[in-house]
């Protein structure tokens, strides 16, 4: 990395977080952090961590959270057991929770190291969306500088004696975790074809009055051209994606608000509170309502009577 970004890193620590009842509960939280130089050739990891960081080369290690390991210097290699990969200053190595792997620089470069390590249920969520994955530990942020840059600044308020462990310092990992996925276009983006551009309608007017023909005009073809695309694909009709997402965000209403069923209809964009009924009893074997109570955030999302 520049080395002018490096002279503004925060010194080498180790720090090893409190997690109390509360912050274990929350959705994503912080547990440890730090930064260390290897010189060439010195023994990896440098001692002094507590004994479930440790770990011997020929074994490995399994630990019960994840972590990002950004190489500021020098180069390395890291491992799982998809397979061997090679990481060098400017990539990040990603660690899930309990996955086997190891890492080490090389004896001839040493290197320099900045980590932070966290858990959260909302971390697993992520994990289980593809969001992190063991076959692709190591990653290069599309903005190395302006990654790096947060990533310091957060690493110093984390190294001040008065840091406060919390939520918030966890959320604002994310940030983080949001530069390594979203790398940006290398190159102009292709065209949208025909069956993605009606999507993209269907799902942005879903709440307005649609239907096949309409979807057709809008993309100036033919109602037969339009459905010959979709069934080309192997796809469902054009009709099915507009009721697909309708449901979609019905379903979501009714788990994730209190609002009512006759609101949500017109929300979803279904014309009558009949039409939703008939399409929840196709698809779900019961009524919107029955739907939500069969859910557990939609239970839990539901006012009390009066």
């Amino acid at each position: 990395m520049p080395t002018q970004i490096s002279r503004h890193a925060a010194r080498d620590f180790a720090r090893y977080l409190p997690i109390d009842d509360a912050l274990f509960a929350s959705p994503v939280f912080l547990t440890s952090a730090g930064r260390t130089t290897i010189p060439p050739g010195a023994a990896y990891p440098a001692p002094g961590h507590p004994d479930l960081y440790q770990f011997k080369w020929q074994d490995g290690r399994v630990l019960p959270e994840f972590s990002l390991l950004w190489v500021e210097a020098g180069t390395g290699i890291w491992e799982t057991h998809h397979g061997s990969f090679p990481i060098r200053a400017g990539q990040v190595g990603q660690v899930l929770a309990g996955q086997w792997h190891r890492y080490r620089p090389a004896p001839a470069t040493g290197w320099t190291e900045c980590w932070v390590q966290f858990n959260g249920r909302l971390v697993h969520e992520l994990e289980a969306g593809g969001l992190f994955s063991s076959a692709h530990p190591v990653t290069t942020p599309r903005h190395p500088r302006l990654f790096l840059r947060q990533l310091l600044a957060f690493l110093r308020d984390i190294a001040a004696p008065d840091f406060n462990n919390s939520t918030a310092q966890g959320l604002r990992l994310l940030g983080l975790l949001g530069m390594l996925q979203d790398p940006g276009q290398t190159s102009a983006a292709p065209p949208l074809g025909l069956i993605e551009k009606a999507r993209h309608h269907i799902w942005s007017h879903s709440h307005r009055q649609l239907n096949v023909t309409g979807v057709a005009d809008h993309l100036g073809v033919s109602r037969r051209t339009l459905e010959r695309a979709f069934t080309a694909a192997g796809l469902p009709g054009v009709l099915d994606e507009i009721t697909r997402c309708r449901l979609n965000r019905a379903e979501r209403l009714l788990r994730e608000t209190r609002l009512p069923v006759q609101h949500i209809v017109s929300l979803a964009g279904f014309g009558t509170a009949e039409q939703m009924r008939l399409q929840f009893h196709a698809h779900h074997r019961r009524s919107p309502s029955q739907f939500r109570d069969s859910t557990r955030v939609g239970r839990s999302a539901e006012s009390p009577s009066p």
